[in-house]
Formats: C-alpha cells, structure tokens, sequence
C-alpha cells in the first residue's frame, strides 16, 4: 500500500524528482508531506549519496530517513537512453520535475528543462543548484559549508577568536525550502495561465534574505558583523547563563521596558537602572563585556529552576537550553505530534514531519527501488517489459 499523495493539500499534484543529499529531498519531503505524489528516481543498485553517509536507523541512513519520507522509489540508469525514455514519460505526465544536478547535466541526459516542457508544457522545471545556471559561478561545485562561507554566515558565526560553521545544513533546507516555496507559486500561476515554468534556485540566492539586518549594518555604518558566541550581536543581554545547578537559562532583554523588569524582578540589581554605562540598549552593547559579566555573575549565584520561576512572574522570554534527549520528548512538541512513526524497510521508524500536514496520516520511507514496478506498470510498461529493463539495468 501506498501513501503517496493520498491525501493533503497537493493531493492530485505528482513530482518526478532525480535528487539526492538534502538539499532537493527537503523541498520534495515538504512537498510530499502535503499530499504529492513524489516519484524519487535513484541509480540502480547504489542510491541517493546520502545513503551511505551511516546506518544509525537499524541500518537504514539517518539523513535518509529524515527528507524521504512519503516519497515513491524508482531506480533508473540515466546513463543509458532506455533510461531517460522512462523519465521522459514520467515528464510528461507529471506537473513538477525537480533536480539537483550541476548546471549543465540535465540537458546531456536528455532530461533538461527545453526537452521535458517541449512535450509537456504545463510542467513546472525546478533546477536546484549552488549558485545557479549562470554568473561567473555557475560551474563551481557547492556543499553546505562553502556556501555558508561565500555567503557571510561563518564570519557571522563562532566567537571572537574563532568562526564556527551552523550546525545543520543550513544553506541546502533554506534553497530545498525556497524551492518548495517556488513550485507553489508556479503551480497557482499556472492555474491561472495553463502554463508551466522554469525555476532556477540557487543555495547562495536563497541565503541571501536570510542575513537579516547583517547587510544593512553595512551599507550605512560599514560594520562587520560581529561575532559573539552564544549573545546577540546587538541586542544586551540575551543569551543562555549557567546557572548554580550547572544548567542554563535562556533569556532575552529585548527592550528597555524589559531590562527595568530584568533588573527590578528578576536580578533585584536596581541599581543597574542607575548606571548610565546600562541606561539603553545602545549603551548596554557599547559596553557588552561589562553587562554581561555582571548578568554572569549573577545567574550563576542561583539555581536554574529559580531563575525560570523569577523569569516566568516577571512576564519576560525565557527557555531552557535542551539535550537532544529532552528536545525529543519536549511536551510541547509531543503535544503537537511534532514525531510522528513511518513504516520502513527495518520496520517502524520516528521522523519529524512537516508542521502543516495531518500527523494521522500513513508514512513511509521506501526502499531502493520499492515502487519501480508499481510505477513502470502506471506508465504502461508490461511485466515481460519489466523484467528486461531489469536485466539490461536499466532499472
């Protein structure tokens, strides 16, 4: 049994993805986590990349699990044109195509956007790519961390001494998620003008928007960003403390209404209301070493518990800086059954889903291959068909 795009929003709406990594897999698991049917094409007998990178998920790779789920598996030999016929008939069939391949590759296989849209012209042609289809580096090869260092956020990043990379790939979910966003769009153009489109998404593009005020702090005060930790870099205080027990408090001192109700309620240090070094959020980040060693100072005299207690009655943010362990079970997120369970071939298996669709339906991380037959047989292809794709290798 199938969930794919059985229910959802996009239910109706089917995608031909050739991707692999996380960067296309993540638009796609959004776009099949709202009802698409999502057809992800592999290479037989080896795979997504990210296949490989472990096993932890009783054998199964966990960067796999996480942006695959709801998807149909299909393995095709590209290479060879018996292969790229049966993409060429899924193309034309289909409402969306995505792929991740460098600038240039899609056209050599036969499957670039001229050919698959010639023959079908309401498809929507999704290219996800480093730095895009063109520009002095189009053909510059792109992995999370270079892009995160041709875009600025390293140096934004890590301590003074020091910049570290975001721990997460950040670059590829803010394109994969840029991308989903795109074919959205596309999908309600071409319900207006009976059209399809070619997008052409760039990691460096899509992490552009996301550098915030960082820009604009140059071009009118020709400030680097700087780098500070665990704080903010312009807001004072703000940040997870050590507290008596060991453990951390977040807080935010988003304001200066909020700093008196900091100091008043919450530190009982008024007499920071009276230092003109503490006044305004300005002077507060003019002088940022010697606030937050005083606010330092002070957290760790106390127990966290009592901190939060203090924080809570005083109406001001404030959180706790969690373990993996205790994000997983964090009652709000089991609340909103954040974690839901998809069936797999080793058997139930938690993923996160994507907020906005049902946690009751059924999910499924497939196999290699699972869903080749099923899907060859939708297109047409007989058994004795089958069968002899598969012993040229093709499938």
């Amino acid at each position: 049994m199938t969930t794919a795009g059985d229910d959802g929003p996009l239910a109706g709406v089917s995608v031909v993805a050739v991707e692999q990594a996380i960067s296309m897999p993540f638009c796609t698991f959004i776009l099949a986590e709202l009802g698409a049917d999502v057809i992800k094409i592999e290479r037989p007998g080896a795979g997504d990349v990210v296949r490989g990178w472990d096993d932890v998920v009783r054998g199964l790779s966990s960067g796999y699990v996480w942006v695959n789920a709801n998807k149909r598996a299909l393995t095709v030999d590209l290479r060879q044109e018996s292969g790229q016929r049966i993409v060429q008939r899924l193309a034309a069939q289909a409402d969306v195509f995505v792929e991740n391949f460098a600038p240039g590759v899609g056209d050599r296989l036969g499957i670039g956007a001229g050919t698959l849209r010639r023959h079908n012209p309401r498809l929507i042609y999704c290219s996800l790519s480093g730095y895009g289809q063109d520009g002095p580096f189009r053909d510059v090869k792109a992995y999370d961390l270079l892009v995160q260092g041709e875009s600025g956020i390293l140096l934004t990043n890590g301590y003074p001494e020091a910049p570290a990379k975001v721990g997460l790939p950040i670059t590829d979910l803010i394109a994969g998620a840029t991308a989903a966003i795109g074919i959205l769009a596309a999908l309600v153009e071409r319900a207006r003008t009976g059209r399809g489109t070619y997008l052409d998404v760039a990691m460096l593009d899509s992490t552009a928007p996301w550098l915030g005020y960082f820009p604009h702090r140059y071009w009118h005060r020709g400030e680097e960003p700087p780098r500070t930790g665990m704080r903010h870099q312009y807001i004072c205080p703000y940040g997870p403390y050590r507290c008596a027990d060991g453990a951390y408090v977040n807080l935010v001192v988003a304001s200066d209404a909020h700093w008196r109700a900091f100091c008043e309620r919450v530190v009982e240090q008024p007499a920071w209301l009276d230092d003109p070094r503490f006044a305004t959020m300005e002077s507060r980040r003019r002088h940022r070493d010697l606030v937050e060693a005083a606010v330092e100072e002070v957290i760790a005299s106390r127990p966290s518990g009592e901190w939060l207690s203090r924080l809570d009655r005083a109406g001001l943010p404030y959180g706790r800086v969690r373990t993996m362990a205790s994000v997983v079970e964090h009652p709000q997120l089991r609340h909103r059954h954040a974690f839901v369970q998809a069936d797999s071939p080793v058997g139930p298996v938690p993923v996160a889903r994507f907020p906005l669709s049902s946690p009751h339906r059924r999910r499924q991380v497939p196999g290699l291959g699972q869903h080749t037959d099923q899907i060859l047989s939708e297109l047409g292809f007989s058994a004795e068909e089958i069968e002899r794709l598969r012993e040229r290798r093709v499938v």
